[in-house]
């Protein structure tokens, strides 16, 4: 056996794990998306209130107008109610 098929056996053998470790990686944060969506309609977590502060060069989204596409977001938290919100702005 050639030294340079040891090489690209290891190479094939670290691409291959790293492909796997993406895909865990991936359903991981599918897993935590869930688990937020749970959390919220339990919790009755609030998304962008009036209570967001304003982000320069952004508008905030209503949350009856959030849909499927990349917002920039923030997080808050309100210790009067101890309650967590997410702000949402396009």
């Amino acid at each position: 056996m050639e030294p340079s098929d040891i090489i690209l056996g290891l190479l094939i053998i670290l691409l291959v794990g790293w492909t796997v470790m993406l895909a865990v990686q991936q359903q991981g944060l599918f897993l935590g998306l869930q688990a937020l969506e749970a959390k919220q309609v339990a919790q009755g977590i609030q998304m962008s209130p009036e209570k967001c502060s304003a982000v320069s060069g952004k508008s905030l989204a209503k949350a009856t107008e959030i849909t499927e596409k990349e917002y920039f977001t923030t997080v808050g938290f309100d210790a009067d109610r101890n309650q967590v919100y997410f702000c949402f702005y396009e």
